[in-house]
C-alpha cells in the first residue's frame, strides 16, 4: 500500500500506517495507538493531544519492507546463536542476550552498516559482560518503508559478522596466598573475599594453599593445586618491588611462561599473567584486597569468553583502563575495562 497524509479529524474509519509514540516526561514513553488501527472518532482528541495534526495512513499498493519487517530482518541477520530478538516496539527491534558471556562487535562492519541509506544499528560497548536477557543491540530504518536493494546491502554486510556473544566458561580455580605475615600468623589470612569474588563469578575454588615468600614454596604450592586438577591457579600480594616479593619467580619457577608483567591499568598495575602447559596462572597484586574491582576482574572474564592473553590486548586496555574509584560503583556498567 501506499501512504498517504491527511488531516486527524479526517483520518476515522482510515487505517494507521505507523505507530504513535505517547511520552509523559519522567514517566512513560509508549505507543499510544499502533499500526493498523482503524481510526475510530474517539480517537481524535487523543491524537491532537499527542501532537498530531496529520497522520499517515494506507492508501494503495507500496513497493518496499515495512520498518517492521525491514527490522525484525535487520536484527536475525546480525544476532548470533546466543542472541534473540525482542518483539518490534516502535518500529524498532531488540536484541537481547541468551545467557551469561561476553559481548563483542566488528567496529568496522558496524560502522559500514549505519554508512546503508535508511539503516540504523546501534550496539554496547565490546567486550561487554552481559546476563541473560541483556539487551545487546538495536535497530530500525528510518522511514516507514525501504526498498529490497538496501535490505540485501545489510546483509551482505552480515555475512561478514559483525556481533557475537561468546559464553562464559567457569574453571576449577585453585588460590595460592603468598606472605611469610600471613603463614606465620602475624596476620589474619582475608582471602575468604577473593575466594568470595571467584564463586560470585561462578568458579569453583578446589583448594587454597598459605605460603612464605619463598620462591620453593610458592612453586610448590602452585604445583599442588594444578596437580589436584585446577584448571588456573591464582595468587595473592608479593608482586610489588619490595625485597621480600618473590611470588613472580615463585611462578618462574614452575616453568610457566610470564605473558606480561604489569598492565597500564589502575588498580592493578602489578599484575601478572603467565601460562604452564596451557593453563593460566594470574598473579593479583594486594590491590585485590582493598579495591571492588580492578585489572584481575577484566582478564578474569575475558578468559572465561576463551581469550587468549597477549600483551598487545594489556596495551589496548589502558584506553579506559582508569578506574575512578566512583562512590557508588557502576562496575561493569562504564568505561573501565572496555579497552580498544
Amino acid at each position: 500500500m501506499t501512504l498517504k497524509k491527511i488531516k486527524v479529524e479526517d483520518a476515522v474509519g482510515r487505517v494507521l500506517a505507523h505507530d504513535i509514540t505517547e511520552i509523559i516526561p519522567g514517566k512513560k514513553k509508549d505507543v499510544a495507538f499502533k499500526r493498523g488501527k482503524v481510526i475510530e472518532k474517539e480517537d481524535i482528541e487523543k491524537l491532537l493531544d499527542l501532537g498530531k495534526g496529520h497522520i499517515y495512513v494506507f492508501e494503495k499498493e507500496i513497493k518496499g519492507i515495512h520498518e517492521e519487517e525491514a527490522a525484525i530482518r535487520i536484527a536475525e541477520s546480525i544476532k548470533d546463536e546466543n542472541m534473540e530478538l525482542m518483539p518490534p516496539k516502535e518500529g524498532k527491534v531488540s536484541i537481547k542476550s541468551k545467557g551469561e558471556g561476553l559481548f563483542y562487535v566488528n567496529l568496522k562492519h558496524l560502522i559500514e552498516i549505519n554508512n546503508i541509506k535508511n539503516v540504523l544499528l546501534s550496539v554496547i560497548p565490546n567486550r561487554y559482560p552481559v546476563k541473560k536477557g541483556d539487551i545487546v543491540a538495536a535497530t530500525r530504518i528510518i522511514p516507514l518503508y525501504i526498498s529490497e536493494k538496501e535490505l540485501k546491502k545489510v546483509e551482505k554486510v552480515a555475512e561478514k559478522g559483525i556481533i557475537s556473544i561468546k559464553p562464559f566458561k567457569y574453571f576449577k580455580i585453585g588460590l595460592v596466598i603468598t606472605g611469610s605475615e600471613v603463614s606465620s600468623g602475624r596476620v589474619k589470612d582475608a582471602s575468604n573475599m577473593v575466594e568470595e569474588k571467584l564463586k560470585n563469578y561462578g568458579h569453583d575454588v578446589i583448594g587454597k594453599n598459605i605460603v612464605p615468600d619463598n620462591i620453593g614454596k610458592i612453586k610448590a604450592a602452585i604445583l599442588d593445586l594444578f596437580d589436584k586438577g585446577a584448571e588456573m591457579v591464582l595468587t595473592t600480594g608479593g608482586l610489588s618491588v619490595d625485597p621480600d616479593d618473590v611470588t613472580k619467580e615463585g611462578i618462574e619457577a614452575t616453568g610457566a611462561e610470564v605473558l606480561f608483567y604489569g598492565t597500564p591499568v589502575f588498580p592493578g598495575a602489578m599484575f601478572l599473567v603467565a601460562r604452564l602447559k596451557g593453563r593460566y596462572i594470574l598473579g593479583a597484586p594486594a590491590c585485590i584486597y582493598y579495591n571492588r574491582y580492578t585489572v584481575f576482574d577484566i582478564v578474569l572474564t575475558r578468559l572465561m569468553a576463551g581469550e587468549r592473553m597477549h600483551k598487545r590486548d594489556i596495551i589496548k586496555l589502558s584506553y579506559g583502563g582508569l578506574c575512578l574509584q566512583c562512590k557508588v560503583c557502576h562496575y561493569p556498567y562504564c568505561f573501565f575495562g572496555k579497552g580498544i
